[in-house]
């Protein structure tokens, strides 16, 4: 057992050295002179007693006990390496899980902005409905969810939505404002708990001889990109359709009938709200969320 550690610079110098084959090779990759690798190396080996290279006019060469010292520090650094760069990974990616519908409908498209303010958090995006354990899975840094409350766990409750139909521009002008033989597109949410938004409570319009057929959907950006296609009117969140409506995609048909929605939810660990990269996140979301 040594009574005292040497130094790490002599020990990154001696494994340079020793894998490259030369003092010189080694102290351009360290950044310092040939000199103070010879000296470094040659404080090592008093340090530990033992000769690891043996030298000569134009060369070196590592004995055995170098060779074996040399295998067991390159692995040891490569080990330090792989840790340093796992826990750089870890401040600088942020994972975030949100709705399908909210993915492809707001979150994406704003994607590129967000990594052009911030080009030091690299953001990796899963979507999902069901509810997340943030606690067992830590992967997961932030998570967004329609609806519900998800105690401790909800960071910001965004403003609540306003649910309104929406059509193609042909359609919407074809019908114009009337609702009688119309197909409302709804969404069959999959998450259990949230209510129902019943589509009579948006065709005040249409005669009781005439109301308009219902087809259902599992996702809304189904029911948004049948509704694009000219197939029906989508029973939709203005969040979710202000970029279509801004794009000329999607046009408010009977905007005066509108009903409340519920809020999203973005939820993350109370322990790791004030960690910089979901912190930044979450700051920019609200941001964002207030120009929709």
């Amino acid at each position: 057992m040594l009574h005292a550690m040497p130094s790490l610079i002599s020990l990154r110098a001696f494994e340079a050295a020793a894998r490259l084959g030369s003092f010189k090779d080694a102290a351009e990759e360290l950044s310092v002179s040939p000199t103070a690798v010879s000296h470094h190396v040659r404080g090592l080996e008093q340090a530990l007693d033992v000769q690891l290279f043996v030298r000569e006019t134009r060369a070196v060469h590592l004995t055995d006990t170098g060779r074996r010292l040399s295998e067991r520090l390159t692995s040891a650094f490569t080990e330090i390496g792989d840790a340093l760069s796992e826990v750089h990974a870890t401040e600088h990616d942020l994972t975030v899980t949100t709705t399908p519908a909210f993915a492809a409908l707001w979150l994406v498209p704003r994607m590129e902005a967000f990594q052009a303010a911030h080009p030091d958090i690299r953001l990796r995006l899963e979507t999902g409905t069901a509810p997340v354990d943030l606690a067992r899975d830590r992967r997961i840094d932030v998570a967004i969810r329609y609806g519900g409350d998800e105690g401790p766990c909800l960071a910001r409750a965004l403003p609540p939505e306003r649910i309104g139909l929406y059509g193609a521009p042909d359609v919407a002008v074809a019908l114009g404002g009337r609702l009688n033989g119309a197909t409302i597109l709804t969404t069959d949410w999959e998450q259990p708990g949230l209510p129902s938004i019943s589509p009579e409570a948006l065709t005040v319009g249409a005669s009781a001889e005439d109301r308009p057929k219902v087809r259902q959907f599992k996702q809304e950006h189904h029911v948004a990109q049948c509704a694009i296609a000219g197939q029906g009117l989508a029973l939709l969140s203005d969040v979710l359709a202000g970029d279509l409506v801004a794009r000329g995609l999607l046009k408010p048909v009977r905007p005066d009938i509108q009903v409340r929605g519920l809020s999203y939810g973005v939820l993350c660990l109370p322990e790791r709200a004030r960690v910089r990269k979901i912190a930044t996140f979450i700051r920019w979301l609200e941001a964002a969320f207030t120009q929709t």
